[in-house]
């Protein structure tokens, strides 16, 4: 035993000490590298710890050393224990700035600033209020535009009417003023207070919303022109940029560091350089300047913050970025004309104002979302008023003009109507008339039971009334022959959180065993289940009385509770337990939604979402009572997810469905597999949907409990002529059971007690941008014996109009 471990020390020993260490550095300031790759023919052996060493076997006799941002070193290893590496950048020399010292330096001033960052935010500094106004146009410098005194043809006419208009008036001009309360207790709360746009007579919330106010830049993303760039503030900032100390300057009598950065490496994505100034005694950034790299147009940043109290707040921010070119005529002289270009320059300012720290609040002014909008102040004979006391500065004659000449061209081109056109799709598909909506989405439709089906929806809005909504529908089936419809009311009591009491009734028909997802929107809920049921002609009638109550809480969950008397009545042959008459059922119901990165602001027409995150989770649970003649008393738990997953070999759509009734209940309300196939002689040619199972014939299966996903991975796009083809590999499956089979009679349908799953890859947006094609086939224990019968073909449609 004591050999053993002699034996076992010896060849550990011998391991450890028959090893070349290698030392990894900047050739440019000595800095250690961490992370370099090592490689020996190709395969790779590992990388640099954090300070810069690695390993390696006296085996080896030769390396080569890469590392993103340098040029890669071969090293040929000899009797020596310890061998220094020096790495020369690949990318450096972006500035003209002469640094006085290496990167660590630099490196570690940014540490510090991002070490503090929760400190040094505003949201942690007690309560502040503060005003902010912003400042957006387009403009050329038409200076270097000339007249053409003796124009020759229409083309020369519309280069001296863009002439006259330039001299007058920028491209476009939009202004939004806002309060913002910070607290470090209660949260955010942004007040829109005031905007206007030009050529856009009437106020589009979403945009107020949508455009970004920064109070601190420490986040792992800056907003640039709404793309994300990389924070050299940030952790994922100390990977991507190298850093250059400057020198100290004293601003405002505190001692403060400048530092430069560029990135290390250079890809295609858009990059900026710049200048940082960090406060000596808070490590808090004081100022930023950048610019992109790019030699094909120019982007700038610039944003300053000023010590209050204690804080570090905003001072001002100013965005300005190349946007094209402006094509004009030049007469030279006589008859010879030359084609010019001139730049076109995109500009943001907002200025901070009227700071109050500390200030004083109250719980209730931060009820609701934290984006809000002071409709009052929205019409023509306010906003210019309001708008005034946020201005540091009056608007000039050539910004005044603006308004009045882009208006004019606004009427004329019809820009009112694109603006409405976008509410209609933010409103999921309603259209404003008056004082009251109709809902687009319910005019036509079609599946197999129903034929077209051809109807027309309706509620009040707040012209209306500000407290109540009424609304009702109507539709005929030409293929049923039958009439459905349905009436309802909504009571606003909570409205910062979007809170309604509803009470409703319908009488309609539904597709068996498919349970809609619950407070998913209208445009949602059009895009996803539009083609689901094409092919389906298993439907039931109900009548249904609802009543309920449905708001936000937590400001990114949604739930509904409601009470729910239905009769139900089969349109198929099916009997369940002997019966094929009306089943009555009581229930109550519980559905959430959550969704964790959206950001809401509430408009005169309901909720919108202005900033829509990739995670949502829907849940739902169903209790059947015994009460008020009820046949059945189950319960039924229903789950969704939905993500998207971003990375270097595309974006993935997954979305996992799962259900479960326990209990006995008819069948119209258990799981169907959500099928969507049709036999025919020709591929199994058929129409795909969204997220149905493109090779399974609807009713085909039946379950009380089941567990689905599906997952849509889009590759990188292949060029064919002028467009990018996006080809999308699809991946479903389903696994499911029926505990009493039996109790359902007459319709022959199958059980999901074995995986079924299909493949598939789709070609979208081929023609009109709408349309594509898809490949299926379906796979495992369910396949059919021949090759023929699991292949199916399907014309894709996309919304993309919406």
């Amino acid at each position: 035993m004591k050999n053993s471990i002699f034996l076992l020390n010896f060849f550990i020993s011998i391991t450890l000490f028959s090893q070349t260490k290698l030392k990894v550095f900047d050739a440019q300031d000595d800095f250690r590298l961490t992370g370099a790759n090592i490689y020996n023919n190709k395969q790779f052996l590992g990388q640099t710890d954090e300070i810069g060493e690695f390993d390696v076997e006296d085996s080896i006799h030769f390396v080569e050393i890469i590392k993103n941002g340098y040029f890669s070193e071969k090293v040929q290893l000899r009797d020596k224990r310890v061998i220094e590496v020096k790495m020369k950048p690949s990318y450096i020399n972006l500035d003209e700035v002469i640094f006085t010292t290496n990167d660590s330096v630099g490196r570690n001033i940014i540490k510090k600033v991002i070490k503090n960052q929760s400190k040094n935010s505003i949201r942690n500094e007690g309560n502040i209020f503060l005003k902010s106004y912003t400042k957006f146009w387009s403009t050329i410098n038409n200076d270097s535009i000339p007249y053409i005194l003796n124009p020759k043809n229409h083309k020369d006419s519309v280069n001296n009417q863009w002439k006259r208009l330039l001299d007058n008036s920028h491209l476009f001009l939009g202004e939004r003023a806002m309060d913002h309360k910070i607290s470090k207790r209660l949260g955010l709360k942004n007040i829109v207070q005031s905007s206007r746009i030009s050529g856009i007579r009437s106020p589009l919330y979403e945009y107020l919303a949508m455009q970004p106010v920064a109070f601190n830049f420490d986040k792992e993303q800056i907003n640039f022109f709404f793309k994300g760039i990389v924070n050299p503030l940030s952790k994922e900032g100390l990977v991507q940029y190298r850093y250059g100390f400057k020198e100290d300057v004293y601003i405002d009598g505190r001692k403060t560091a400048m530092v430069t950065f560029f990135p290390s490496v250079k890809t295609d994505k858009r990059q900026i350089k710049g200048t940082l100034w960090i406060d000596d005694k808070t490590s808090a950034l004081i100022k930023f300047e950048g610019e992109n790299i790019s030699t094909n147009y120019i982007a700038e940043l610039e944003a300053d913050w000023k010590l209050n109290n204690g804080a570090w707040v905003p001072n001002q921010q100013k965005y300005r970025m190349e946007a094209g070119n402006f094509k004009f005529t030049e007469q030279l002289t006589g008859s010879e004309f030359i084609d010019k270009k001139e730049k076109i320059w995109i500009n943001l300012e907002t200025n901070f104002k009227d700071i109050k720290n500390p200030a004083h609040f109250k719980r209730n002014e931060f009820l609701g979302y934290e984006d809000e909008i002071s409709f009052g102040n929205m019409d023509d004979k306010k906003w210019d008023n309001v708008m005034e006391d946020y201005r540091d500065t009056s608007l000039s004659n050539k910004e005044r003009n603006t308004y009045t000449k882009i208006d004019s061209i606004g009427d004329k081109y019809k820009l009112n109507q694109q603006a409405r056109l976008m509410r209609i799709l933010n409103s999921g598909g309603k259209l404003s008339l008056g004082k009251v909506d109709l809902d687009l989405t319910k005019i036509l439709a079609f599946n197999d039971y129903e034929g077209f089906r051809l109807g027309g929806a309706f509620n009040t809005n707040e012209n209306f009334s500000e407290k109540f909504s009424l609304n009702a529908y109507t539709a005929y089936g030409f293929k049923d022959k039958t009439f459905k419809y349905g009436f309802g009311g909504d009571y606003f009591v909570n409205k910062p959180y979007s809170g309604r009491l509803f009470a409703k009734y319908s009488q309609d028909v539904s597709a068996s065993g498919r349970m809609p997802i619950l407070l998913q929107s209208n445009y949602t809920s059009l895009v996803n289940n539009t083609f689901s049921n094409i092919y389906n002609r298993e439907y039931f009638s109900y009548k249904k009385y609802s009543f309920g109550y449905e708001q936000d809480i937590f400001k990114n969950v949604t739930f509904n509770l409601s009470a729910n008397y239905e009769k139900q009545k089969a349109e198929f042959d099916y009997a369940f337990l002997g019966r094929n008459d009306w089943f009555n059922l009581y229930n109550t119901q519980l559905s959430i939604r959550f969704a964790p990165k959206d950001k809401f602001i509430r408009t005169p027409y309901g909720r919108v979402t202005v900033n829509s995150g990739k995670s949502v989770i829907y849940a739902t649970v169903t209790k059947y009572w015994d009460i008020f003649n009820s046949d059945y008393d189950p319960i039924r738990f229903n789950v969704s997810y939905f993500d998207v997953v971003d990375s270097k070999l595309g974006k993935s759509n997954i979305n996992i469905n799962a259900g479960l009734t326990e209990g006995k209940m008819p069948l119209m309300n258990l799981f169907e597999g959500n099928g969507n196939s049709k036999r025919n002689d020709f591929l199994n040619f058929g129409l795909a949907g969204i997220s149905n199972f493109e090779t399974m014939l609807p009713g085909e299966f039946y379950s009380d409990r089941f567990v689905s996903f599906q997952i849509k991975h889009i590759f990188a796009g292949v060029k064919v002529g002028n467009k990018i083809i996006l080809p999308q590999f699809v991946y479903r499956g389903v696994l499911g059971d029926m505990k009493n089979r039996e109790d359902h009679q007459n319709l022959n349908f199958k059980t999901l007690n074995r995986y079924y799953h299909e493949t598939g890859i789709e070609v979208n947006n081929i023609l009109f941008k709408t349309f594509g094609v898809g490949l299926f086939y379906r796979l495992g224990a369910y396949s059919e014996q021949k090759f023929q019968d699991n292949l199916h073909l399907k014309l894709t449609i996309n919304l993309n109009f919406l």
